[in-house]
């Protein structure tokens, strides 16, 4: 009679049972030891953001220029509009401004600037106090004043003026410096004593008119001179150049009025 052999399967022994549980642990154990270091290093390679690399940039120079502590800087958050974007070289930074409340941050490459507010503890007062303002120097220089009561139409001479320190701050345009700018000048409009005298109240006295004989030198005072009587053609005041005629022959010529009925040949 055949009998029939039945397989029981055998139970793991509770050794076998420790030794896999421990394997098990152990794999898991190194793979998330794997993980936290391949983790750690690829947030230490992340490089910052340009708006943190800014702000840290702009803590470390007002530390190192105001000589104050970093803990007593604070600065005021970005626009969260504003987009900062990377600087290849180091950013400059300085105060543009009275106040050193403001920051100016400029990027040379690429080209932009932003400003960054921030505060200092304790600096306050200091900032605030009020200082007392030194005059300022007054610079003077002398210029021409009249004398005397200078009236419309009167021609002008050394006495009729003098030189006076005058302060610069108040000192009209166009003042008059030397005495030799008013000779052979008239006054154009009354000025009164001690008043600055200017270009537009004198102009060139008229020396020579037309019709009257007026002696006219040709040549060097110093050297060889010829002087003859000619006939004014038309008014001339000192500086003009006018037309003369020579009545023995007829000829035309020109002269320049040098001073009352007197002309330099040209």
């Amino acid at each position: 009679m055949n009998t029939v052999k039945t397989f029981t399967p055998m139970k793991p022994s509770m050794q076998m049972l420790c030794r896999l549980l421990d394997q098990v642990t152990l794999r898991g154990l190194w793979l998330g030891a794997v993980f936290c270091w391949c983790g750690g290093l690829a947030w230490a390679a992340a490089p910052a953001s340009p708006a943190a690399t800014l702000q840290k940039s702009v803590l470390d120079w007002v530390v190192q220029t105001q000589s104050v502590p970093a803990e007593s800087v604070a600065l005021a958050p970005l626009d969260p509009r504003l987009q900062v974007k990377a600087c290849s070289s180091p950013l400059a930074m300085d105060l543009p401004f009275a106040s050193p409340d403001t920051i100016r941050v400029r990027c040379a490459q690429p080209t932009w600037q932003l400003y960054v507010r921030v505060s200092v503890t304790g600096r306050v007062a200091a900032a605030t106090a009020p200082t007392k303002a030194e005059p300022a120097p007054v610079e003077k220089r002398q210029v021409l004043v009249a004398a005397v009561p200078l009236q419309r139409g009167m021609s002008l001479t050394e006495a009729h003026v003098r030189l006076v320190d005058v302060d610069t701050s108040s000192m009209p345009v166009n003042v008059l410096e030397q005495v030799s700018q008013i000779l052979h000048s008239e006054v154009v409009r009354d000025v009164r004593p001690d008043t600055p005298l200017r270009s537009q109240d004198i102009r060139p006295t008229l020396l020579v008119k037309r019709g009257q004989m007026v002696l006219m030198s040709i040549g060097q005072a110093q050297g060889f001179q010829i002087s003859a009587r000619v006939e004014a053609q038309q008014d001339g005041r000192y500086g003009e150049q006018i037309k003369l005629k020579n009545r023995d022959s007829g000829r035309m010529l020109t002269g320049q009025v040098k001073g009352p009925n007197q002309v330099q040949g040209l």
